[in-house]
């Protein structure tokens, strides 16, 4: 603790020492007309480097010992050279049109894949150019290439990939959706692979507590999805793809500009999988045949008086059938798995900006969703169903200003989170009413681009569990010429747990089913999950030889006050119930990145969890020998992992791509014996059951023609590696042994895939 306070004084020392020597210029880039100019390019005339402004228009800068003249450029704009005489007063700088113009001067480029520098937090960006470079459809394969994410198949008979972060499941993880909570309750399982990849324009992945402003739900980081919004350079794209298997996958995007105001988008997507696969000739399909159909509607304006927002609108369907062939060949009998699920969604952003005040705007953010769901498990006659379905509202207000100067921002506002759900199952029947109203306020200081403070509270009130207040804290400093950044990052988060609609992978199983209540007027019986997260950051670019390169390092720990432990440990039964101060995930990871030529990217990372969990030996938290936990490796992670991707562009628009990926062994959940006395448990062995490790390698190569039509071909877990025997009893499937849910490898082995992209942007 007091290192952390001393780490503090230093860097808000550090930081009102730098206020002294420079200056913050603010100001606004607008048309002739009056019109912002978000992305215009901002620069000292002696310096290259500078900033963009935001969608509005707006921009703030440093000055430290620079020239006074200040360069405002944009593409098809002529550019404009501003001296800056007092330093205290916002400027307002109008570009005149360039038609003239015949050569276009390029400032920067979009970032593929990399740390923000800007954000206070450790964020990664991820652009749609690199998640392209995987055999991606929907989000939920669309992290193959990033090192912070971990993805795996959840079970062996419906093909569903969850992620992991920081070494925890990923309903740890907020997953958002333009800032707003979007993949919870009855979609956390299934709902990344509802979003098609193609509709996707961009990703932040943060690690560790995210901003109060979203929510209290984040506790090992938080993903941001962005969508392709009307107003962007892409007009229209056909995406098809056809998967190894029979995998089949259209999506579809059009975009109409109503006027300079008004714009509207529409997507859809149809995927198909109508082929049999059983590689591994143990009588069940290797993947789920499927149907899945979704279309949105999307709508976004801008007003002169600085009103602008979205609008959308999304229906989804989805059908799966899986299990064993026999089930679907004559129909007489056998297991087979059917999942029906709908979903409709509608949400909205409404914001202002103030007029005469250059900080100041209103922001809201609206969600509904409606979602269902039917899962049979078993034969006509011998079955379990899962039935669900919930409703979710979310209701964001926000106003965001200054204190004084731009060194001191904040935002504040309050919330609305709404849940409903009913789920029944194999006797069990939950219902679930919960209303979260909420405020918030987030304190940033920021005397210099290169140095922040984020402090941030919020305070809730759960209709069931009641009061709660979550801090959160981060800071950034960056030195070294800006060579050299620093990031610290600590806060609490807290979620309610759905054990049923987050762990359907139990449902193709033998298992039955244990609640252990800790108090049977909550929900499932069961407390809100709570857990503190802290972690630290380090990235440095540097030469090696004459090859641009950048270190990335970063340590994060979790630490769960209170917890919902799916305990797999004893064979042919799942426990749930809660424990304190149970689990510990302590995350590092390593991360190269080199350019050893002007169009080659290497991306090098090892990752190590050490993730300790804690069970009851024997009766559960409320029996006499609850003080008999054991401490266990969390099942089916990788201690080690290591990466490395390639990435090679040609002049003529080749790209060739290839990652191999190595994981360590992973523990199979069920590897503890208890050794009894008299009926009392006296000790505990834990077996050597872990998963050989084992390498997946993948690669890819597209070519672009005219910059409108992109042909790809691929290749996935090309050595061909699989599990063996990945469902247990796979021949007894009514035996209480059968279990498809002990899943640590490729099931399917190699798979082979090609596709084209067709697409228009406006110029």
């Amino acid at each position: 603790m007091k290192n952390i306070i001393l780490m503090l004084a230093l860097l808000t020392y550090s930081g009102a020492f730098a206020q002294q020597d420079h200056h913050i210029i603010s100001g606004k880039v607008t048309t002739t007309s009056g019109d912002p100019l978000p992305g215009a390019f901002v620069h000292w005339q002696d310096k290259n480097t500078g900033v963009f402004a935001d969608s509005v228009g707006n921009f703030t800068i440093e000055h430290q010992h620079e020239s006074p003249f200040l360069v405002v450029s944009f593409a098809s704009y002529l550019s404009d050279t501003t001296e800056v005489k007092d330093m205290s007063q916002p400027l307002s700088i109008a570009l005149r049109e360039g038609g003239e113009l015949k050569t276009a001067n390029v400032f920067g480029k979009r970032i593929s894949y990399g740390l923000s520098k800007l954000s206070p937090r450790t964020t990664v960006l991820m652009g749609e150019r690199e998640f392209q470079k995987a055999a991606c459809c929907n989000l939920s394969e669309s992290f193959e290439n990033s090192p912070a994410i971990d993805v795996s198949f959840s079970d062996a008979v419906t093909g569903t990939k969850q992620i992991k972060m920081l070494g925890l499941d990923g309903f740890y993880t907020l997953i958002g959706r333009e800032y707003m909570p979007s993949v919870r309750t009855l979609n956390s399982y299934y709902g990344l692979s509802h979003i098609p990849a193609a509709w996707v324009d961009g990703i932040q992945i943060t690690k560790g507590a995210g901003s109060v402003v979203n929510g209290y739900e984040s506790i090992a980081g938080q993903i941001n999805i962005e969508l392709k919004k009307p107003f962007g350079k892409e007009k229209f794209l056909l995406d098809q793809f056809v998967g190894g298997g029979g995998r089949l996958e259209t999506d579809l995007m059009y975009v109409k500009d109503i006027n300079k105001h008004l714009a509207t988008s529409l997507m859809a997507r149809y995927g198909y999988q109508g082929i049999q696969n059983d590689r591994n000739d143990d009588g069940f399909l290797d993947m789920p045949l499927s149907k899945d159909f979704k279309v949105m509607n999307r709508w976004q304006f801008y007003a002169d008086n600085g009103l602008e927002g979205t609008a959308n609108v999304s229906y989804h369907k989805n059908e799966q059938d899986a299990g064993q062939k026999v089930f679907y060949d004559d129909n007489l009998g056998g297991y087979g798995i059917n999942i029906d699920s709908k979903v409709i969604d509608a949400f909205a952003k409404l914001g202002k900006t103030i007029k005469g005040k250059e900080f100041g705007s209103f922001g809201s953010q609206y969600n509904y969703n409606h979602s269902e769901m039917t899962s049979t498990y078993g034969s006509a006659t011998n079955n379990k169903v899962y039935r669900a379905h919930t409703d979710q509202a979310y209701l964001n207000l926000l106003y965001e200003s200054i204190i004084g100067n731009s060194f001191h921002q904040f935002q504040t506002g309050i919330s609305m989170l709404y849940d409903k759900t009913n789920e029944t199952y194999d006797g069990f029947h939950f219902e679930r009413t919960e209303t979260v109203p909420g405020a918030f306020f987030e304190y940033t200081y920021k005397p210099k681009e290169t140095f922040s403070l984020v402090g941030g509270l919020r305070t809730d009130y759960n209709s069931i569990y009641g009061l709660s207040i979550t801090p959160r804290f981060h800071g950034k400093y960056r030195f070294n010429k800006d060579k050299t950044s620093l990031r610290m990052s600590a806060g609490m988060g807290r979620r309610t747990s759905n054990p049923l609609a987050q762990n359907q992978f139990l449902f193709a199983s033998g298992r039955s089913l244990n609640f252990i209540f800790t108090d049977a007027a909550l929900p499932y019986g069961l407390e809100q999950e709570e857990a503190i997260n802290s972690g630290l950051s380090f990235e440095h670019e540097l030469r090696l030889g004459y090859m641009p390169a950048t270190i990335g390092l970063d340590y994060f720990n979790t630490t769960f006050l209170q917890e919902v432990v799916v305990d797999r440990e004893t064979e042919a039964l799942a426990s749930f119930y809660n424990m304190k101060n149970g689990t510990r995930a302590n995350s590092f990871q390593a991360q190269l990145d080199l350019q050893p030529a002007r169009r080659t990217e290497v991306r090098i990372a090892y990752r190590m969890f050490d993730v300790q969990s804690k069970y009851y030996i024997d009766g559960g938290p409320n029996s006499a020998a609850a003080v008999n936990t054991k401490t266990l490796a969390k099942p089916f992670i990788s201690k080690h992992r290591a990466f490395i991707n390639v990435t090679q562009r040609t002049r003529n628009d080749w790209q060739f791509s290839s990652t191999a990926t190595w994981y360590g062994p992973q523990r199979i959940a069920g590897s503890t014996d208890t050794v009894y006395s008299n009926g009392v448990s006296l000790a505990y062995t834990v077996q050597d059951n872990y998963s050989p490790n084992f390498l997946l390698l993948n690669a890819q190569v597209s070519k672009t023609f005219k910059k409108q039509f992109e042909v790809y071909l691929g290749a996935e877990n090309i050595l061909n590696y699989r599990q063996d025997n990945p469902i247990q009893e796979a021949a007894n499937p009514f035996d209480q042994k059968f279990d498809a849910g002990l899943v640590w490898g490729p099931i399917f082995g190699r798979m082979f895939y090609g596709g084209f992209r067709w697409r228009f942007k406006s110029e």
